[in-house]
């Protein structure tokens, strides 16, 4: 009972500690939700090796799940609400090929890799369509859809390790040579206008926890998402019954559907603009992201991951680097230039919060409305995209 207690309070506290020391050089540099997961992985390893030298410590799984379970379901629509898509029709042409550049490449790399590696590797079918939307959309994105295909902790860990290992070289890269190099393939020179008409829009994901106030109209956002948890948790049930409603199947109707309709709701909610304009949202999904990400770390068991990690982190490296060069030669041939590919690359391949990082080391400060634009975007179909396509693997 004392292990309960003391789980359940470390699964609802360190992300608020996470939050609150967000300019940490680990956590400026793998993002907080790595952070979640790096010291969910920490705790983890600390019980595995009490356990080697004698002592019995087990985790309640049950613990995690639930908890981890509610809080991607909150955090999904409360993220989403806050998404910029109405925003979309204010970006020019040469954006928004040059995301669709993107989205492409994701999808047909993925297919490739698949092919020619991940339908031999265990769980390759799954891993290739969580990859799908991890880099059109984000890491939120690729929870949704491991929890859809009901996928173990052990497969989820050793996916978002993989990203964070390979996510946090390839930004260095990005950082450093990224515009060097390709500025010897594309064109420098921005002979277009990013935007059709001015936009004027908050970057919501640089919200910190200091500037984080309660209010009744927070509230009030916050009962809707909840209410939105309930009704797309009914409409699991509701489907489970119309299958037969036998014992012990529930979760396997209810967990897909209740992800997919937050999913769904989160999107019309960001189209409301109360809703959308409410302050400190961000900051709360962001919260509840990150108790799913350090329930869910916290509670892998590495006495099964070395089998999976190592074919995991292949697959994802090899769509990385293939995604990143597919892309800047569709660039190439459609003639955009290598600040808006390096823009539209880092707001699929990682979403939002890392897009004015970038257009701020490459002096293009007008791609910054444009790069959190896309991010919402990818944001809201990742999780759809990557779900379709992972059934389409399954069935070879």
């Amino acid at each position: 009972m004392v292990i309960i207690i003391i789980q359940t309070f470390a699964i609802f506290l360190v992300p608020i500690f996470i939050l609150k020391y967000s300019n940490f050089f680990v956590t400026k540099w793998i993002g907080t939700i790595g952070t979640a997961y790096l010291l969910g992985i920490v705790v983890a390893l600390l019980i595995l090796l009490l356990n080697t030298i004698g002592l019995t410590i087990t985790l309640n799984t049950d613990v995690g799940e639930i908890g981890s379970h509610v809080a991607i379901a909150l955090g999904i629509p409360l993220l989403l609400f806050g998404a910029n898509l109405m925003e979309t029709k204010k970006l020019s042409k040469v954006v928004l090929k040059s995301f669709l550049s993107l989205i492409i490449s994701a999808i047909v790399v993925r297919s490739l890799v698949f092919v020619f590696y991940a339908k031999n590797i265990e769980y390759g079918a799954e891993l290739s369509g969580m990859a799908i939307g991890l880099y059109t959309g984000g890491t939120p994105n690729l929870n949704a859809i491991a929890k859809v295909l009901e996928l173990n902790t052990t497969i989820i860990g050793a996916a978002n390790l993989s990203d964070m290992m390979i996510g946090a070289m390839f930004y260095l890269f990005l950082l450093i040579l990224c515009k060097p190099l390709l500025s010897k393939f594309l064109k420098s020179d921005i002979k277009d206008s990013y935007t059709k008409e001015d936009i004027f829009i908050v970057n919501t994901e640089e919200e910190s926890i200091s500037e984080f106030k309660p209010s009744k109209r927070l509230l009030n956002v916050f009962l809707v998402a909840f209410m939105m948890v309930l009704i797309s948790a009914l409409l699991g049930i509701v489907v489970w019954l119309l299958n037969g409603g036998i014992d012990g199947t529930m979760i396997d109707y209810l967990v897909p559907v209740l992800l997919i309709s937050v999913t769904v709701f989160g999107i019309i909610g960001s189209f409301n603009k109360p809703i959308r304009d409410t302050k400190g949202m961000n900051v709360l999904g962001q919260y509840f992201i990150l108790v799913f990400s350090f329930a869910l770390a916290s509670s892998m068991d590495f006495s099964r991951f070395a089998g999976i990690f190592g074919s995991t982190l292949i697959l994802y490296g090899t769509i990385t680097v293939g995604v990143f060069i597919m892309h800047v030669l569709i660039s190439k041939i459609m003639k955009v230039d290598v600040d808006c590919t390096m823009v539209t690359l880092t707001a699929g391949l990682y979403g939002p919060a890392f897009v004015p990082a970038i257009t701020k080391q490459i002096k293009n400060d007008s791609l910054t409305a444009p790069g959190l634009i896309v991010g919402s975007i990818g944001y809201a179909i990742g999780t759809f995209l990557g779900i379709g396509l992972a059934y389409i693997y399954l069935m070879f």
